[in-house]
């Protein structure tokens, strides 16, 4: 057992770049921590990263001892602080430019919290949204319609938000691999090559299985179409290098690009990033105007605003500690190197599947495709995602997520359920019970994650998946919240911690 609290019950596997990522892992706040369960004190082992990546000790200073100082508001360069704070801000943005290769017509907005808030405002931008009130009273006709080709794949903010818009919405099928059926997407561009919009709008990398998307190959088939393609990057975007404009390819650029940089080591509490080419930018008035965006008015109604897209769409006062927090999660991104993150993702992937296939009555979703990224998801026989994840946070303190991980699309591939076990589903949620509702365990891995950390992971995984019927008489289930509390918990230990934080 080493200072972690964390002991394996094999051999240590080589993983690459260990001194490496060593490092980096030292300087995460969390790492060696511990917390109560009711089988007494657990290391805390973080595996939820694709849900949110966690601080890091030397941005956490830096925000507090160098940028703290000189907050202050930006939209000035006169007083000293607002004209720091404002530098610093357009710093940034450029940061994150450079860090994708946009390109000098790309514009980066920060949105919102996430990719979610990033896709809905480039919709309004494309002008696909309209009030909901006033559904009724539009009649567009069928040609000006655009169509928007999504892949199974999708995370809930790629499929529904453009449901929710005028476009006609297509689902690029699976092929017989369970992966992005290109010639499929042939078929769909000639079936609406009468469509004077046509836009691909694809994730980079699915958050339930961690398999990538060929982003590049689609965009190329979109603009020899006459169409475009966005990528959802909210997934593989701390992971990968992400080129908007990569040179070898000069049919594969991207139009642009959704990002959640909370998912980044030293993330959270970042804004949303949007970044696209300004051709893309038809809007008459700002999507929220407001102080900063504004160039004149007056008494009598007059008023225009500034031409500059960054600064239009900027309204108000800018998260400009957020995008500061961004770019240097950016940074260390680079620091990290993506090189070096996907070989070593790739053999904590390959060390996992070859642990846990032959455990009984465990499946890996879509376990035919070793090739991905850190995220792993699987069910086990007869267990509930939810009590797996309970056993493995009170057994074990290991963090990770059950349920459909918001894309339920790609779950009806995945656990293969027909339109009729879908309708039924469906209809007994609607009724209020959500207890029916299908979904799986993720874990989510991440490069400076130990060696011994991989192996106690996937011990504790074989152990509850083997035993959990012993385990599940400790439990109690909750039909209204589909969740288990273990029979000592009369109150709710987390709430308590939560609690007590704003006791302090």
């Amino acid at each position: 057992m080493n200072n972690s609290g964390i002991s394996a019950s094999v051999d240590i596997p080589v993983l690459p770049f260990e001194e490496h990522f060593a490092s980096f892992r030292s300087e995460i706040i969390g790492q060696n921590q511990f917390i109560d369960t009711p089988y007494g004190r657990k290391p805390l082992v973080y595996a939820d990263w694709i849900a949110s990546g966690r601080l890091y000790r030397p941005i956490e200073q830096w925000l507090l001892e160098s940028v703290g100082p000189m907050v202050a508001n930006t939209h000035t360069e006169t007083s000293y602080t607002g004209a720091v704070m404002t530098h610093a801000y357009h710093m940034a943005r450029n940061i994150i430019k450079r860090s994708v290769n946009a390109g000098p017509d790309d514009v980066l907005l920060p949105v919102g919290t996430g990719m979610t808030a990033a896709v809905n405002k480039f919709q309004r931008i494309l002008g696909l949204k309209y009030p909901d009130c006033l559904r009724d009273y539009f009649n567009i006709p069928d040609e000006e319609r655009p169509v928007v080709f999504i892949t199974h794949m999708e995370h809930h903010s790629n499929q529904t938000s453009w449901l929710e818009t005028i476009a006609y919405v297509e689902l690029i099928r699976a092929d017989a691999r369970g992966l992005v059926d290109l010639s499929h997407l042939d078929e769909l561009l000639k079936k609406h090559q009468h469509r004077k919009y046509k836009y691909a709008s694809v994730t980079g990398c699915s958050n339930v299985t961690g398999i990538e998307t060929p982003y590049y190959e689609i965009a190329e088939k979109m603009h020899r179409a006459g169409g475009c393609c966005f990528v959802d990057f909210a997934c593989s975007g701390p992971y990968v290098s992400i080129d908007m404009h990569p040179a070898n390819r000069p049919m594969a650029w991207l139009d642009a690009i959704f990002l959640s940089p909370h998912k980044f080591l030293g993330g959270p509490g970042t804004p949303g990033i949007l970044i696209f080419n300004k051709k893309y930018y038809r809007l008459k008035s700002p999507d929220m105007p407001g102080g900063g965006t504004v160039t004149f008015t007056n008494p009598w109604g007059a008023h225009s605003y500034f031409e500059d897209i960054e600064v239009r769409e900027d309204g108000g006062t800018p998260g400009f500690l957020q995008l500061l927090r961004a770019a240097k999660a950016f940074q260390l991104k680079e620091q990290l190197d993506p090189v070096k993150i996907v070989e070593r993702e790739h053999s904590m992937v390959h060390y996992m599947f070859d642990r846990l296939k032959n455990v009984p009555g465990l499946n890996i979703l879509a376990g035919n495709n070793r090739e991905r990224l850190g995220a792993i998801s699987f069910t086990v026989d007869g267990l509930h995602y939810n009590l797996g994840v309970k056993l493995l946070n009170d057994l074990y303190g290991i963090q990770v997520r059950g349920g459909c991980s918001c894309a339920g699309t790609y779950g009806h591939y995945l656990l293969n359920l027909d339109q009729q076990i879908s309708n039924m589903i469906k209809c007994r949620i609607d009724n209020g019970d959500i207890s029916i509702r299908p979904g799986w365990i993720r874990l989510s891995l991440h490069p400076v994650m130990s060696a011994e950390e991989i192996v106690y992971i996937a011990d504790a995984i074989a152990d509850i998946a083997i035993n959990y019927t012993s385990y599940a008489n400790d439990y109690v289930y909750h039909q209204a919240s589909n969740t288990f509390t273990h029979k000592s918990e009369a109150n709710s230990p987390e709430l308590q911690v939560a609690h007590q934080w704003f006791l302090d």
